[in-house]
């Protein structure tokens, strides 16, 4: 038979990741996924990814990084302490594919700043006399 519980997510990591490890020692990390629906609506999703894509993924992204997440929609239900039963919603993640990182995105930043003080300091005396070379 067929597996047709798939699901497919492209969003932003919402907080810092923490990685945790499982009683047998199997790495673990839970995550929200920001997820645009439309223009002005965003959907935070919880996501869980095992093993060593979790740690990669702990390693190399972090708050603010854009992934596509593949996986499987879970619901796990379980008894409260008061009696009731609750109900755990997330994607179960099994590919992870890097999009782009926050730490990345901020080095690129600070880089286009240097330059942009690199050309001010640069031709600063012609425009504040306006003796622009172009």
């Amino acid at each position: 038979m067929k597996k047709m519980n798939k699901i497919i997510l492209i969003g932003n990591i919402t907080k810092d990741l923490e990685i945790k490890y499982t009683k047998n020692g199997k790495a673990i990390v839970e995550f929200n996924l920001a997820v645009r629906r439309d223009k002005d609506v965003t959907d935070f999703i919880n996501c869980v990814v095992f093993g060593m894509q979790a740690e990669n993924l702990n390693k190399y992204q972090g708050k603010g990084s854009k992934i596509a997440v593949s996986g499987e929609y879970r619901i796990d239900i379980y008894d409260k302490t008061d009696g009731t039963r609750g109900y755990s919603h997330y994607v179960l993640a099994n590919e992870i594919e890097y999009l782009s990182t926050k730490q990345k995105e901020e080095k690129e930043v600070v880089e286009e700043e240097k330059t942009m003080n690199n050309v001010f300091e640069e031709f600063g005396d012609m425009v504040e006399n306006e003796n622009l070379p172009f």
